[in-house]
């Protein structure tokens, strides 16, 4: 299916310069007048009154003997960082007003009874009417007020209804949010506040007259049309403007950025600088379905580059990024000519590249990683019955690889050093119970076991265990985690693992103006304030509307949890927050053989990270509460006080008008 969107309708450009940036500029006046430099970011987030109570938060170094005991700010940044969050939310989904519904022929339209909603419920609601009687919305309530707003999410369609309806907490706009990926988007316009999505939903002007809820609805969604995609407006190219922003990398970060550049009123050059043939495409499928084509996965057409002055210089090879001298060296369509574009802010957001293994016969034919979707077809050529398919590697990439083969009818054996899948990242017992999925599903599982080389002449046929053991093959899929692609930054510190260290802004200390996204970059986690790089798509995407508004100077923190989602074999999981290095204590609610359970990932008394498997929408619920700093405590969970159902109750309740 493309991803492109079907319908677009434009709101009205909102100005450049805001409140909400006259604020931002009072914060850090106030921050540096208590002479704190670094606590100005998270005082700009909370608002100028807060300025001063931040004052004691520093940032980390980025490098040294403990970097993974390091933490950003004191024992309360957790919870500034939630109310900057919070802050953060306000500011990006209540600029301007309703997205949708503004043109076009409406009816009004009943669709409840207020006795009928709860405060912090919602309902999909068939439209009396519509044509073949499929035409619905979703209404909800939040402290007393109706908010009705198109029943699909606008990232994979997926119903809403399933997800998380939350109010706002102090003057942020309530929220609606998918139970699969976490895309949440604002009740009161439509606009994605975070996720993976690009596009926002329908909402429609609503109101209560006796006892009844009417909504205003186009008259086009009761004769069968579908709901119309929001995307929030956009500036285009102003030739007056000589500034010039560098996006190097074609991914979701550099995609997000480029359109959250514009959305704040940038109008001088972006330039997105991609090693890849292909403009922005939906990465995340290529595991999971290797088929695909790029037409189905591109994110934005051509045009839309070209109607908003977004120039994307492909296939082009970065030599080098200097800091000092604000330049980016690079070459083009394999010509050795170097072209040196001068830049006033640039974000480097070239993702990782996928480990390879230094073995014996490691260059024979068939044996492939995967990154492009030359890749995904090259390997979508084995996706035939009776194929003998090795994945080495127990990565979520290699998994995903694993299950979409095993789905086209091949034989697939998967080789991991840990004991059990995931035994790193879910610990032992969560693992345990997908390496007994892997087995009813066929899949053979060989843990423990590292390769000593691939047998072959000129391709691939077996693989070589360090025990002696022999797996015939015809083709290997490596899929062992990635490395990050910065080789070409120079003077810049980078972490053990060649990432860029970045502060809570996202850019680099000795070079302000240079900001890192995606893969690419270690950054302070909100909930501890330790280092860590998350290769996640949906904080890639984030963090690239993060860094864009920065390099405008408007002082936005990161603070979004981190949230993963992938399918195997059926089986929905998701994941939400950082684990811990060392797992204190992973507390299970729910059935663990029978795949429908909850794994709570515990710190001292805290809940760092939830795993949930087939248990939607707990996990886009923890993740709210994670934000608000309102998790319960590990101890809670422990002694049986809170379980799932309390946790959808305490959410539901912040909804209920005081």
């Amino acid at each position: 299916m493309s991803r492109n969107p079907r319908r677009l309708r434009l709101e009205p450009a909102a100005p450049a310069m805001s409140t909400a940036g006259a604020l931002r500029r009072r914060a850090v006046a106030l921050a540096s007048a208590a002479g704190s430099a670094t606590s100005a970011p998270l005082a700009v987030a909370l608002g100028p009154s807060a300025a001063l109570a931040v004052a004691a938060v520093r940032v980390a170094p980025c490098s040294g003997p403990s970097e993974s005991s390091h933490r950003w700010g004191s024992p309360s940044v957790a919870g500034a960082f939630a109310a900057a969050s919070a802050a953060a939310v306000a500011v990006a989904a209540s600029a301007g007003g309703p997205a949708s519904c503004d043109s076009g022929k409406t009816r009004k339209v009943a669709v409840g009874k207020v006795a009928d909603f709860e405060d912090g419920t919602m309902q999909e609601i068939a439209l009396e009417g519509a044509e073949g009687g499929k035409a619905a919305v979703l209404v909800h309530r939040h402290a007393g007020k109706f908010y009705t707003t198109s029943p699909a999410c606008s990232h994979y369609g997926a119903s809403l209804k399933k997800g998380v309806t939350a109010a706002g907490g102090k003057d942020a706009t309530p929220t609606i949010t998918c139970p699969l990926h976490d895309a949440t988007f604002s009740l009161e316009t439509g606009k994605v506040v975070r996720g993976p999505s690009i596009d926002g939903i329908a909402v429609y002007k609503t109101s209560v007259a006796g006892d009844t809820i009417y909504a205003e609805v186009p008259e086009a969604i009761l004769a069968g049309s579908k709901h119309e995609r929001v995307m929030k407006a956009m500036v285009t190219r102003d030739k007056t403007d000589g500034r010039v922003f560098a996006l190097v990398g074609g991914g979701a970060a550099s995609l997000a950025a480029a359109e959250t550049l514009r959305q704040e009123g940038f109008g001088g050059r972006i330039v997105m600088i991609t090693k890849e043939p292909h403009l922005p495409y939906d990465r995340v499928q290529l595991s999971k379905n290797p088929g695909a084509t790029v037409e189905k996965l591109q994110l934005r057409s051509a045009e839309f580059f070209d109607k908003y002055g977004i120039e994307v210089l492909r296939e082009a090879n970065v030599t080098k990024l200097d800091p000092k001298a604000n330049e980016v060296h690079f070459t083009t369509g394999g010509s050795d000519t170097l072209t040196v574009l001068k830049y006033d802010s640039a974000l480097v957001a070239t993702g990782g590249s996928p480990r390879k293994l230094f073995c014996p016969g490691a260059n024979l034919k068939g044996i492939h990683t995967l990154r492009t979707p030359e890749d995904a077809a090259e390997i979508a050529k084995y996706a035939k019955k009776g194929m003998k398919i090795i994945v080495v590697g127990g990565s979520f990439i290699g998994m995903e690889i694993a299950s979409a083969l095993k789905k086209k009818g091949c034989e697939v054996s998967v080789v991991a050093m840990e004991t059990v899948p995931f035994e790193r990242v879910l610990g032992k017992k969560v693992g345990a119970s997908f390496a007994r999925l892997l087995q009813k599903e066929g899949v053979e599982w060989y843990g423990t076991a590292q390769v000593r080389l691939f047998r072959g002449v000129d391709e691939v046929n077996g693989v070589e265990l360090e025990d002696g053991e022999v797996l015939p093959c015809d083709a290997v899929v490596i899929g062992a985690g990635v490395l990050p692609n910065t080789r070409f930054v120079e003077g810049v510190p980078l972490d053990k693992n060649g990432a860029l260290c970045v502060g809570p802004l996202l850019n680099v200390e000795s070079s302000p103006n240079l900001f890192a996204a995606g893969d690419v970059c270690t950054y302070p986690c909100m909930q501890t304030g330790a280092r860590v790089r998350i290769e996640h798509w949906d904080v890639a995407t984030q963090q690239g509307r993060v860094a864009a508004k920065n390099m405008l100077g408007q002082f936005v923190p990161f603070t979004t949890v981190p949230f993963f989602w992938s399918g195997l074999y059926g089986k929905n999981l998701r994941f939400v927050g950082h684990a811990p290095d060392t797992l204190d204590r992973v507390i299970i609610e729910g059935d663990v053989s029978g795949m429908n359970f909850i794994s709570y990932y515990t710190e001292n008394d805290e809940i760092r990270a939830v795993a949930t498997v087939n248990r939607d929408p707990i996990a886009v619920a923890c993740a709210e509460l994670m934000r608000r700093d309102k998790m319960p405590k590990a101890s809670e969970i422990l002694i049986g006080t809170v379980n799932a159902d309390v946790i959808l109750e305490r959410l539901r309740a912040l909804s209920v008008a005081k």
